[in-house]
């Protein structure tokens, strides 16, 4: 599982599950929405985010615009490995909390107040799992994961918070691991696909989006289902750089090589390309090139895409991972310099 597995069905929750009419005085901008998705499927963050702030200056008391707004840094995250945010990103999550917890004071039957906050606490979690703390993640995540669940009990019609529910059964029990063949524990994968699926058939506005949650449970539990969901989304959606990322891990789970190299170096074109990007998109794609040339045995792409990463090393800006790499990949290169002697 990579640490995007829960980052990303948390991140669609947010942008994808809300409903067409608003609930009592709690706003649903689902225009608002439909243009951040779009510059999402574009790759062009900058502009989802002037759509989430300007809806934020004109409703200041609103939750769902701060949401949209840590939403959207979270799929930047993915994205970029970008994690100079991380204050920012919290003090949106608090702030949703407070306004929805607010809002649920002022009307307690309104769904859409809790369901904010529920995702709210969602992304919390999953911005733990993202630290590699996944039992930990999943726990601080499971408050989010049972408020959607009180609200289908409410509202079974709103199948929206499926979304979550399904996605919270399957990595609950990927996260149990072994425990989960024990009699006692159930095996919940199987429902929470279902679940998943669901909520992207019937949902009042599950965009393209919804699709990566359930790709990343597919890279876990069947990655040639995975790779097939990728190719057709990014046959949709070429300039969506976030079912790419999917479909070379896809590849990459499947040792196809040459698929999976098409695939990185048409990100790595792309980001390079990206003025938001430092560099070190290009180089995660030539780390995962290294990895998968290692695996399966092809010395020559091996030292290759290793050199590629190597490259990168006087880089200033490069994050603590990435600077991991680089230290690997020189590593990886000195030992088989060694070997050769």
């Amino acid at each position: 599982m990579t640490c995007a597995s829960i980052i990303i069905y948390t991140l669609v929750l947010t942008l994808s599950g809300i409903p067409e009419e608003p609930a009592s005085d709690v706003l649903v901008p689902s225009d608002v929405y439909r243009r951040i998705e779009t510059c999402l499927l574009n790759s062009d963050y900058a502009a989802a985010e002037y759509e989430a702030d300007l809806f934020i200056s004109e409703h200041p008391d609103e939750p769902s615009g701060y949401l949209f707004k840590a939403s959207i840094l979270q799929f930047r995250f993915f994205d970029f490995e970008d994690e100079t945010r991380g204050e920012e990103y919290n003090n949106l999550l608090d702030t949703t909390l407070a306004l929805s917890r607010k809002r649920s004071a002022e009307e307690p039957g309104s769904l859409w107040a809790q369901y904010y906050a529920c995702a709210a606490q969602s992304l919390i979690g999953a911005r733990t799992a993202a630290t590699g703390k996944l039992l930990q993640g999943v726990y601080r995540g499971r408050a989010g994961a049972m408020g959607m669940m009180r609200i289908l009990e409410k509202d079974p019609g709103l199948c929206d918070a499926s979304l979550m529910t399904g996605s919270y059964r399957f990595w609950k029990s990927v996260a149990l691991g072994k425990l989960r063949l024990l009699p006692f524990i159930d095996d919940e994968r199987e429902r929470g696909l279902a679940e998943v699926e669901h909520a992207i058939s019937c949902g009042k506005l599950n965009g393209p989006l919804s699709q990566t949650v359930l790709i990343e449970m597919l890279l876990d539990y069947d990655p040639v289902l995975a790779a097939e969901r990728a190719e057709e989304l990014t046959a949709a959606y070429p300039d969506c750089r976030l079912f790419l990322w999917q479909l070379g891990e896809a590849y990459k789970k499947l040792s196809r090589f040459e698929d999976a190299v098409r695939v990185f170096t048409g990100i790595a074109e792309s980001v390079r390309a990206d003025e938001s990007d430092d560099g070190t998109g290009e180089l995660r794609c030539w780390w995962k090139l290294a990895e998968l040339a290692k695996s399966v045995g092809k010395t020559g792409e091996y030292i290759y895409y290793c050199s590629r990463v190597v490259s990168f090393r006087e880089q200033t800006s490069l994050s603590e991972r990435n600077r991991e790499r680089v230290k690997k990949a020189q590593d990886m290169l000195e030992d088989m310099a060694h070997d050769g002697r």
